[in-house]
C-alpha cells in the first residue's frame, strides 16, 4: 500500500460507492478536504487579508525610509509583529497544497489507468481498504455530464469537436479565471501602488510591482497552460479547489471586517 495515494483513492471509491458517479466523488472529496485542511489554511488567510489592509501602513514606512531598505526592513517587522501577523504562514498551506495536488494527480492515474487495463485488479485492491476492495466484474464509470473524465484536453481536441470540448472549456478557463479572482482579492489597491513608486523612484519598488502585475497573469495562464495535459478529473478537482478557496476568503474578508 502506498501511504501518499492510498487515502485519496480509498476517498474516491468510498464516495463514489455512496453516489455512483465519478465527477460528483471529486466534487465531494475536493469540498471535504478544504473542510479538513481549513484550520491549517485559516491563519494563513487571515494574515493575508490583514496584510492586504496593512498596505497603507507598509506606503507610509516606504515614503519614511525611502532607499534605506535596511532600516524599512526593520520597520516592517516591527509592524507585522504589533499586529501580530506571520509573513511565513502562508508558507506551509502553500506546500501541503501542492503534496495533496500530486498525490491526487497519481491518485487520479492509478483508477483511470485502472479503467484502461492498464493497472491491475490487485495493485488497486493493494492500496485500498478491505470494505472498499473491487472484484473482477467491477466497473468504474468515468462520465460525468456527457464527457469522460480520463480524458486530456491536448489529446481531445485532436479528436474533432465533441461534447466534451464544454466541459473542457469550462474547466480550464474557469480555473484560470477563479486564479485570477483570487489574486486580484489578495493584491493592494494597484492606484496606491503605482503611487508609491513614482514618489519613491525606486527601482526595486518598480520590480515588486511589476513583480505583483505579472503574477496577477501569469499564474491563470499557467494553470490553462499546465491544465491542457491533465486530465478532465484533474481539471474538476482544480476548479473546485479553487472555487472554495475563493469562497473562504471571502468569508474570511467579511468576517474581518466585523
Amino acid at each position: 500500500m502506498n501511504l501518499f495515494l492510498a487515502p485519496f483513492i480509498n476517498a474516491l471509491f468510498g464516495v463514489y460507492y455512496l453516489v455512483g458517479n465519478f465527477g460528483l466523488a471529486i466534487i465531494i472529496v475536493t469540498i471535504l478536504i478544504r473542510i479538513f485542511l481549513l484550520p491549517l489554511v485559516l491563519p494563513s488567510l487571515r494574515s493575508a487579508q490583514k496584510t492586504k489592509e496593512l498596505q497603507p501602513k507598509i506606503n507610509k514606512l516606504k515614503e519614511k525610509f525611502g532607499n534605506d531598505k535596511q532600516g524599512l526592513a526593520k520597520a516592517q517587522m516591527e509592524l507585522y509583529k504589533v499586529e501580530g501577523i506571520n509573513p511565513m504562514s502562508g508558507c506551509l498551506p502553500q506546500i501541503v497544497q501542492i503534496v495533496i495536488l500530486i498525490c491526487f494527480f497519481y491518485a487520479f492515474n492509478m483508477v483511470f489507468s485502472f479503467s484502461d487495463g492498464k493497472v491491475s485488479l490487485d495493485q488497486i485492491n493493494a492500496n485500498l481498504i478491505q470494505p472498499f476492495r473491487i472484484d473482477q466484474n467491477f466497473k468504474f464509470d468515468l462520465n460525468f455530464i456527457g464527457s469522460n473524465l480520463s480524458q486530456v484536453p491536448s489529446k481531445l481536441f485532436k479528436s474533432g469537436f465533441s461534447n466534451s470540448w464544454i466541459l473542457t472549456f469550462i474547466l480550464l478557463v474557469g480555473s484560470g479565471f477563479l486564479q485570477y479572482l483570487s489574486a486580484k482579492l489578495m493584491m493592494p489597491a494597484p492606484k496606491i501602488d503605482e503611487s508609491i513608486v513614482k514618489e519613491t523612484r525606486d527601482k526595486e519598488d518598480d520590480m515588486m510591482a511589476a513583480m505583483r502585475t505579472q503574477s496577477t497573469y501569469m499564474m491563470p495562464l499557467m494553470t490553462i497552460f499546465f491544465g491542457w495535459n491533465f486530465s478532465l478529473g484533474m481539471l474538476l478537482y482544480w476548479f473546485i479547489t479553487s472555487a472554495v478557496m475563493i469562497i473562504q476568503q471571502l468569508v474570511v474578508n467579511k468576517l474581518n471586517k466585523k
